[in-house]
């Protein structure tokens, strides 16, 4: 039963130029995208700095527990930042939102990888009580406030470094990562390689009948457990991937139970 610490250990020697980004990475994007590095990561977002040092001056902090989703956050940060395949991704432009009386909850960071690629990841709802007021309002709102955020972001990002585009998330990161990806303006949507959905809620009529989602649905990745719950959520015009847990029932939601084989999942009817 292996996991994500398993493929860094697999696969972390080799560079993004010698093994192209795939979902497993995507997934461990979007594991850190939950974690509050502070440091420069936080003071100085403009100015990238590399995972290495980034974590250096995350585990320098007093506070880390309070600074990440689950407890595993921490040793897959310590486990990414001394693999030679992501300790060199620079890290930028995080932002970090909350505004409880607008029940708005929004964090993002930008990676930019040694291939010529960037990746942005956006975080899913972590523990405050704001967070699940804001997906409720998904379910009978064409917009949240977070998707308007996510797009604003992906703007500036994709105005600023002109590259090829990847887009991901975990649960409400995905639905972030593929709203955003649908209204960018079309010269920042032709950079985009692929968006992945990680077992992240649908949509309302609302962005399923633009046919801006149509033209993204061949490069939308949407990936669920067997069991999944907040991945079923609303529509879904896309086909999915799904892969195994080794949890049951709704904690199969949490990344760290899925099950991981060479550069892939371990996949499922």
């Amino acid at each position: 039963m292996a996991d994500l610490f398993d493929y860094l250990q697999w696969r972390g020697g080799l560079t993004f130029s010698q093994a192209p980004v795939n979902p497993v990475d995507t997934l461990i994007f979007s594991a850190l995208s939950y974690i509050s590095f502070g440091g420069s990561v936080e003071s100085m977002p403009e100015v990238p700095i590399s995972l290495k040092d980034a974590a250096d001056e995350f585990f320098r902090l007093p506070d880390q527990l309070e600074r990440v989703r689950v407890k595993n956050d921490i040793p897959l940060l310590k486990a990414a930042a001394e693999s030679k395949r992501f300790q060199n991704v620079m890290l930028l432009q995080y932002r970090s939102i909350l505004i409880p009386e607008e029940e708005t909850q929004f964090a993002a960071i930008t990676f930019l990888l040694g291939d010529g690629t960037a990746v942005l990841s956006f975080r899913g709802t972590d523990s405050p009580l704001v967070g699940w007021k804001e997906d409720f309002n998904m379910s009978f709102r064409d917009t949240i406030p977070s998707q308007l955020l996510a797009l604003e972001y992906t703007r500036e990002i994709g105005s600023r470094y002109i590259m090829p585009l990847r887009l991901g998330g975990h649960s409400k990161g995905g639905n972030l990562a593929v709203f955003s990806a649908v209204k960018a303006e079309a010269d920042i949507r032709s950079r985009i390689l692929n968006v992945y959905s990680m077992d992240g809620p649908g949509f309302t009529e609302y962005l399923i009948g633009d046919p801006a989602y149509k033209e993204m649905v061949p490069r939308i990745q949407t990936i669920v457990p067997q069991s999944s719950v907040i991945g079923m959520l609303l529509e879904h015009e896309e086909p999915y991937t799904v892969v195994k847990s080794r949890q049951l029932s709704l904690l199969q939601h949490e990344p760290y139970s899925w099950e991981v084989l060479g550069g892939g999942f371990i996949t499922m009817e």
